[in-house]
């Protein structure tokens, strides 16, 4: 077949990579008819073929026949030539290889760390009736028949599930042909362990089977462990939709896997859950204990407060008590001073007589008992003004002490409402409180009044005196 220069690149590079060797392409009506023709004598070939309606499940098949038929390359239409196929098999084992292979899955990827091992049928290379190409169309025409009977149909009623193309007609169904294959050849067990993690060729009876690097995809190289060195031999695009056309379900791993996701999730939401139950529970008692600081801080406020107010009122109590004391003393000056007059009088009066001694001894004694009510009267009038200072700091001090005791009550108010907001209820008791502490300051004020009233007297009673 001539390709077109519009036909895509990795088609082309088949022809490109190997001009000595013709290019056909398979469509689904030549398929048939390739089928009608080349195996007329095989009733059971030409039944099963002719009867299965899965298309994938006929490419499968198809791809089988022609290698088995007339040998050759075949390749997927979306798989492209890196190298030229007589560059594929060593020379060392040209002789001996009637099938080419090669790796498609090599890891432990599968459900809980399993191993998962799977040969290529996007590229397989053989020669005209190999032994293995015979033996692995005789065992997928079976592997249908038994998935006919398992769905209770025919294999023109046939409608697989995704995994079941895999294991019935695909890749799966390969790789354990060839094992029992081998198997049977070497008179031994041939499975997984004789290919995994090879980095080389290797040949098994007339079998060679090539490294993951070969037809292997690059993301599945890495997922073997595989270094990509440029070994690759074709690429694989993976542009069929065949997986989607054949979704029915999910595969008994897909179930269990989304089982087993959903498992952790359930467990992760109930870790969450449990979490913020532990997590509200701890903000609770934190409100609690921070609503009893406050309500102990509000109480020891309110103490405090009340403690205050007493000390005021006795401050204002001995306030009242040295005004009492300094208008006696006024009085008492007042007097002194009458009686220092009345005396200057007598001795202005005693001058203008002769005096006998007995006079003169007794004007001198009513002279130094003259200085000493003066003296008298000189210290009472500086008594009074320190007790005039004291009691103006004292008042200075007694508004200071109201000041901060309604600065108290206020706090306590709103202490008590936030005490309410954290336990629910209002913060009534605090209130209560700190209004009681409001009423029981306004008599302090009120008893302030006549010590602020009482300051001019004595001052006027100190003057009058001087």
């Amino acid at each position: 077949m001539r390709l077109k220069n519009d036909d895509p690149q990795h088609v082309r590079s088949w022809t490109d990579q190997n001009p000595d060797h013709r290019f056909e392409l398979l469509t689904d009506g030549g398929a048939e008819t390739y089928v009608k023709d080349g195996f007329s004598d095989d009733e059971k070939v030409l039944h099963t073929y002719l009867s299965l309606q899965d298309f994938i499940m006929r490419a499968d098949l198809i791809r089988y026949l022609v290698l088995l038929r007339d040998g050759g390359v075949y390749n997927d239409v979306d798989v492209g030539c890196l190298r030229p196929i007589d560059l594929w098999i060593p020379s060392k084992f040209k002789d001996n290889t009637s099938v080419v292979l090669g790796i498609e899955v090599d890891n432990e990827m599968g459900p809980n760390g399993s191993k998962l091992f799977e040969l290529v049928n996007w590229t397989i290379m053989a020669r005209p009736n190999a032994p293995f190409m015979r033996y692995l169309v005789d065992r997928v025409i079976k592997n249908l028949e038994v998935a006919a009977f398992r769905h209770n149909t025919t294999l023109y009623n046939l409608r697989p599930k995704r995994q079941e193309v895999i294991d019935v007609t695909g890749p799966m169904a390969l790789t354990q042909a060839a094992f029992q294959y081998l198997s049977q050849k070497t008179g031994t067990t041939v499975n997984m362990q004789n290919f995994t993690k090879m980095r080389q060729p290797k040949l098994v009876a007339d079998v060679l089977v090539l490294p993951i690097n070969a037809f292997g995809a690059g993301h599945q190289v890495d997922w073997s462990g595989a270094d990509q060195d440029g070994s690759a031999l074709v690429h694989h695009y993976f542009a069929g939709s065949w997986k989607t056309n054949h979704f029915d379900g999910p595969t008994e791993e897909e179930k269990k896997a989304a089982e087993e996701k959903k498992k952790v999730e359930e467990e992760k939401k109930k870790e969450d859950e449990a979490k913020k139950v532990e997590e509200e529970k701890k903000k609770k008692d934190e409100a609690k204990k921070k609503a009893e600081e406050e309500q102990r801080k509000a109480e020891e406020e309110q103490k405090k407060a009340e403690a205050e107010k007493q000390k005021a009122e006795e401050e204002t109590k001995k306030m009242d008590e040295d005004d009492k004391q300094a208008a006696a003393n006024a009085k008492n000056v007042a007097e002194i001073q009458k009686d220092s007059d009345t005396l200057e009088s007598d001795s202005k009066n005693a001058v203008a007589e002769t005096l006998s001694s007995e006079e003169a001894e007794e004007l001198e004694r009513l002279a130094v008992q003259e200085n000493e009510k003066q003296q008298a009267i000189e210290d009472l009038q500086r008594v009074n003004i320190v007790r005039q200072k004291t009691r103006e700091d004292g008042v200075r001090k007694m508004e200071e002490e109201r000041r901060k005791a309604e600065e108290a009550r206020r706090k306590d108010e709103e202490a008590g409402k936030q005490n309410g907001e954290a336990q629910g209820k209002p913060g009534n008791e605090v209130g209560q409180s700190n209004a009681s502490n409001t009423a029981s300051n306004e008599p302090a004020q009120g008893q302030g009044q006549p010590m602020s009233g009482g300051k001019p007297e004595a001052t006027e009673n100190i003057q009058q005196a001087t």
